[in-house]
């Protein structure tokens, strides 16, 4: 794989990874548009795992307080939250897969990432008391992040959005939200490792440009965590709305041509 198709994936999966917009919906925009002969399950792991360690570097106190109290009730909403989309992907695997390599399924999912977000922003600014992140939450999270295994279904988007539009206090949503991220990301680099086989046609001039989009996986991650956090305090997503919705359009046409 070229340095600069490395680079732009991993700028695209780092940091639109925790912004609204769908990284796995871009992904499979740009593996439609580059005619690249590439092992993209192994990239897909490799960018993924890259991405992890920046949401624990990030949240380094709080997970550690997790592993040292494993039966706290945060893990135990994060297993709850867990749970759904680890069964969406059993029960419909072959369903989720097909939808991964199709541009339209991304385009519909755009336009539903943007209905959600737009809603949860409304109503965000009206909540005059917001709760907790609690065990309710959790569940309605979780199942907004099963639904996410569909491309162009933003998964940090959705799972923000549900929590606003349950009433939760933004900066717990969108910190759950991040670290839900965690065991999921987990779930799903363990599958692909063991039913995938993503090193089969690995060769080592891959190793370079797998180094360099995780690295820049990395610093893009670290980037849209910190942009996150500073734009849910405002509720400003008027922008992400708008952008889903032309890029929604726009891979509509493409699918459609």
């Amino acid at each position: 794989m070229d340095i600069w198709l490395a680079i732009i994936l991993g700028l695209v999966q780092g940091f639109v990874e925790f912004l609204p917009i769908s990284s796995s919906g871009h992904l499979v925009i740009a593996e439609h548009l580059f005619s690249v002969n590439f092992n993209f399950v192994m990239l897909n792991v490799v960018l993924h795992l890259a991405t992890l360690i920046a949401v624990i570097i990030f949240y380094r106190k709080k997970v550690w307080y997790m592993i040292t109290h494993p039966f706290c009730s945060l893990n135990k909403k994060l297993l709850i939250a867990t749970i759904p989309a680890i069964v969406a992907v059993l029960l419909f695997k072959s369903f989720v897969e097909a939808a991964n390599h199709s541009i339209l399924f991304v385009g519909i999912g755009f336009l539903i990432t943007a209905v959600l977000i737009g809603a949860a922003g409304f109503l965000a600014k009206r909540t005059i008391k917001p709760n907790p992140v609690g065990y309710r939450t959790s569940v309605f999270m979780g199942l907004a992040q099963a639904i996410a295994v569909l491309p162009g279904i933003s998964r940090s988007g959705a799972t923000l959005a549900i929590g606003l539009l349950d009433g939760a206090e933004r900066k717990q949503t969108l910190e759950f939200s991040f670290l839900m991220s965690i065991p999921i990301i987990i779930a799903s680099a363990v599958y692909e490792l063991v039913f995938k086989n993503p090193f089969a046609g690995l060769v080592t001039g891959d190793i370079l440009s797998l180094l360099l989009a995780s690295c820049v996986a990395f610093a893009a991650a670290v980037f849209g965590i910190k942009l996150m956090q500073r734009l849910v305090e405002k509720v400003k997503f008027g922008w992400f709305v708008l952008y889903l919705v032309l890029a929604g359009a726009a891979t509509l046409v493409l699918a459609l041509i």
